[in-house]
Formats: structure tokens, C-alpha cells, sequence
């Protein structure tokens, strides 16, 4: 666990919520690791109802206030975040303690959490349905501070029932193809146990030289070990399409030095990258904003013209700038005009500008 997961009565909770009847884990402190949650839902619908359920559940191994929270969500849409979040805190957990993830960031935690032998090379997590398997690639690139962790698109592999006979074929093909591009140090299985009778071919080729773990509940759990830390508290940086890229700062002067002062940090979700400050303008009203990608290369920078704003001396002009994304690529940045006390009061006036950003394979560009 993270440093408030020793705090006395701690506990969390990962929930899995990308389908109707969620499946949750937990963990307290004399646990070693997250369990699953016994639950039955009593035929009860909506999201709502099912979080006011599960915190009743939950309620028997600890208090509330002392409970920290993860969710999985299948997609993850601003709307759907805030709704999501709006009816978790309507049904009794506390926003502060409570986050929100997609699955595949579950999936680089819950490797995460394991010992650094698993991670040593590539990592899959191979999930077994009915007609295909859903498989999921994990990359630990340790030679960076803290270390970057990237978990790639599931792919799906469509290797037919079991009872068509030609399943295990199937799947040794996709096995041989996908684990023969690089290292592959474990792989997880959920939804099988690869016993020898059905999969003679692919059992033998997955184990080879290779830790391999059947696994239930994976997602929840990653999301449970995942709720007990800050992310600044971890070892490493989880990478996804959820993750802030770009460090946002604006030009300022300092003692007569020019440095970039930084609103928004990159390496949190892109949904929680909210930031704010209050500057004095010295010059002509134009407001200059750098944006350094934290995996390297010179930083782009975008210009913001407010028009029509009040003459004012030299350093009269205090204004607010508030930095939001509502998109993963997609800054919006507002500018309020705050005045300067008594004598110049505010205008009222407020200025909008989005920035798009964009990684592109000759280095990074912005629209507006």
C-alpha cells in the first residue's frame, strides 16, 4: 500500500464498473491483498443505486470516512466522468477520496503492484470468452525517473469456441506471433485455467520460459491497489490515452528574469488536470503559453491577443488564468480581467482560446 494505507483504519475499494452489475474488490489493512466483495444485488438497477449498495457492504470492514475509493469506467467521456462521480458522491463516497480509471490502467497497476521480476520484460493479461480473447500488453520502461509505464490497446483475438475443435490452433498462432516480437516475462490468464486436455499447444507455448498466473477479478484489484496511492507516491508513471502529456506554464518575469511558470503538471488523468493563477501584465495584453511534452523535445508555444481589455499602467492589470481540458489533447484556457483595486476595477471582461495539441512523428504543433 501507499503511505495512507498505514494510517490507522484506512481501507479501499476498486470497483469495476464496465458492466451492468459491477464486480468490486477490497482490501484493509491486515490484508496482504484485495479480495472480492461479496455482493448481491437484489435485481436493483442504475449506477446509483448499485454504489449506494456496495457502500453498505463495504461499511461492515471499516468507517466510511476512512475509505479511499477507484472506478473503472468503459469509456471515458468527460460527461460520463462527472456523471459517474455525481452519483458515487450522491450514494455516499467522498469525492475527495475517490478517482476514476479505464480499464487499461487498472490492468499497469495491478502488474505494478507485483514483484519487479514479473515486470522485467513485457507483460500480457489474457482474458478467455466464449468465441475470443481479449489481450492486453504491458511495457516498463525503467530507465527513466520514476519509471513510464504503457499499457497498450487490448487487441482481440478470434479463436472460435472450444467446441469447434480448432480453438487451440487458433490460439497458438496468435500466441506464437504476438509473444515472438519481443520479450514476454509473465502473462496473466482470467476466464481459463489452459488445462492440458483443451489446450495442449498454447498451453506449452505460453509457459515456456515464462511466469504465468491465473487470475480473477484483475481489473478490480489493480483498481483497489491503485486507490491506496497518490500518484506522486508511486515509483512510476502510468502512460495511457488518459494521461496529461504536456506540462502548461505561462511566460512570466521573475526579479527580471524570463522563466515559465508551471499552472498544470503533465502525468495525471487528463479529466483531473485543472490549474489556476493570478498574473500582473507589464506589457502589451498578450499572454504566452509553453506546452513540454513530458516525453521530451522543445516545447510548443500559443499566443492569447485580449482584445478590447482596459488601458491601464504598467503592472494595473491583475487577471486570472484558469487552465481546463476537456479532452486528453484539448486545452482550454480562460482569462479573467480582475482589475487592480479601487482604481481599476474589473471590465467584467473574460477571454476563452483552446489549444489542440498533437503528437505528430516531426515533433508536436498546436491548433487553435
Amino acid at each position: 500500500m501507499g503511505k495512507e494505507a498505514n494510517k490507522a483504519g484506512l481501507f479501499l475499494a476498486g470497483i469495476d464498473y464496465r458492466e451492468e452489475c459491477p464486480k468490486v474488490c477490497y482490501r484493509t489493512e491486515q490484508m496482504r491483498e484485495p479480495q472480492p466483495l461479496p455482493l448481491d444485488f437484489g435485481g436493483e438497477t442504475g449506477r446509483g443505486a448499485c454504489f449506494r449498495r456496495i457502500l453498505s457492504a463495504l461499511r461492515r470492514y471499516g468507517r466510511k470516512e476512512a475509505l479511499r475509493t477507484a472506478v473503472i469506467l468503459p469509456e471515458l467521456s468527460e460527461e460520463g466522468l462527472r456523471r459517474c462521480i455525481k452519483e458515487a458522491c450522491e450514494a455516499g463516497f467522498s469525492e475527495d477520496r475517490l478517482s476514476v480509471m479505464g480499464e487499461t490502467e487498472s490492468v499497469a497497476h495491478f502488474v505494478m503492484h507485483q514483484t519487479g521480476d514479473i515486470w522485467q520484460q513485457k507483460v500480457w493479461l489474457l482474458e478467455f470468452g466464449a468465441e475470443e480473447v481479449k489481450a492486453s500488453g504491458i511495457v516498463v520502461n525503467k530507465r527513466t525517473v520514476p519509471m513510464v509505464v504503457k499499457a497498450e490497446e487490448p487487441e482481440y483475438w478470434h479463436t472460435g469456441s472450444l467446441a469447434d475443435g480448432n480453438r487451440d490452433e487458433r490460439l497458438v498462432r496468435y500466441v506464437k506471433e504476438r509473444f515472438g516480437r519481443e520479450r514476454v516475462s509473465a502473462v496473466f490468464l482470467t476466464g481459463t485455467d489452459l488445462n492440458a486436455g483443451d489446450y495442449p499447444k498454447s498451453r506449452e507455448e505460453i509457459c515456456f520460459r515464462r511466469r504465468v498466473f491465473l487470475g480473477d477479478q484483475i481489473h478490480a484489484r489493480g483498481a483497489c491497489m491503485a486507490a491506496g496511492e497518490a500518484p506522486g507516491e508511486r515509483p512510476y508513471l502510468y502512460l495511457g490515452e488518459q494521461t496529461l502529456l504536456y506540462n502548461v506554464g505561462i511566460r512570466s518575469s521573475r526579479g527580471g528574469t524570463e522563466e515559465i511558470y508551471t499552472i498544470v503538471d503533465a502525468g495525471v488523468n487528463w479529466y483531473e488536470a485543472n490549474g489556476s493563477c493570478e498574473v500582473l501584465l507589464l506589457e502589451e495584453p498578450l499572454l504566452e503559453f509553453s506546452f513540454q511534452s513530458m516525453l521530451g523535445g522543445e516545447p510548443i508555444r500559443g499566443g492569447m491577443m485580449l482584445s478590447d481589455l482596459p488601458g491601464r499602467p504598467e503592472g494595473a492589470c491583475r487577471l486570472l488564468v484558469e487552465v481546463h481540458f476537456p479532452a486528453p489533447a484539448q486545452c482550454e484556457i480562460k482569462v479573467t480581467d480582475l482589475g487592480f483595486g479601487e482604481l481599476y476595477p474589473s471590465s467584467d471582461l473574460y477571454w476563452i482560446e483552446s489549444f489542440v495539441l498533437e503528437e505528430a512523428d516531426n515533433g508536436s504543433s498546436i491548433h487553435l
